[in-house]
């Protein structure tokens, strides 16, 4: 069974019309991106997940995990692009591709709640609690977890952003702030938000 296929093609690039053309210029560049994009997702969470037990303050998202399964059809499609801009025949990459991508979409969806629930178990035998005012309203928002969940505050829900930042810090130093130090901090920052607001 072949895996690549060069064939040249019936139809030369310049007798492709122009916007046929710019698709073939433009493809392999997104295709590629899009590659970088997957590989460098899988890295940071990998990265998050091996700071389990370190980190006071976890945000994580490891339903992409799985993700890195489209890998594989995607790098077909890649050559297939390739193919078509240096005049060869994609027809065998794009068959591999299609016929991966319908393989590859149902072990993803499943693998999103199988490694879902995994990464949620591990993070709660770590001593971690879900922290839903610190995790965003979408449901593509990373979830955030606390070592202590009594720094799970609603006053700072409003300043999320602020709030990885501050917790991002004490994650660097390798220690935790106190109760009194996370609502010090709610107050001035929200006190700083309010006064950019209203211009001051």
């Amino acid at each position: 069974m072949k895996l690549i296929e060069w064939k040249r093609a019936e139809k030369k690039l310049s007798e492709l019309q122009p916007k046929e053309v710019a698709l073939c210029i433009v493809l392999p560049f997104l295709i590629a991106f899009i590659c970088m994009a997957i590989a460098n997702v899988f890295d940071s969470e990998v990265r998050i997940m091996s700071n389990i037990g370190d980190s006071i303050f976890i945000k994580e998202n490891s339903g992409r995990v799985p993700l890195i399964l489209l890998l594989i059809p995607f790098c077909f499609f890649l050559l297939a692009s390739i193919q078509r801009l240096t005049n060869f025949c994609p027809k065998l990459a794009t068959e591999y591709f299609i016929k991966g991508i319908a393989i590859v979409l149902p072990i993803f969806f499943i693998s999103v709640f199988l490694f879902n629930y995994y990464v949620e178990n591990k993070l709660t035998s770590k001593g971690y609690s879900y922290c839903s005012w610190y995790t965003g309203p979408s449901f593509r928002a990373p979830d955030v977890w606390l070592k202590n969940e009594t720094l799970c505050l609603q006053s700072g829900s409003l300043i999320r952003s602020d709030i990885e930042e501050f917790f991002e810090d004490y994650n660097i130093e390798g220690t935790a702030p106190t109760l009194a130090e996370l609502e010090m901090f709610i107050a001035e920052a929200k006190q700083v938000r309010e006064g950019y607001i209203n211009g001051l």
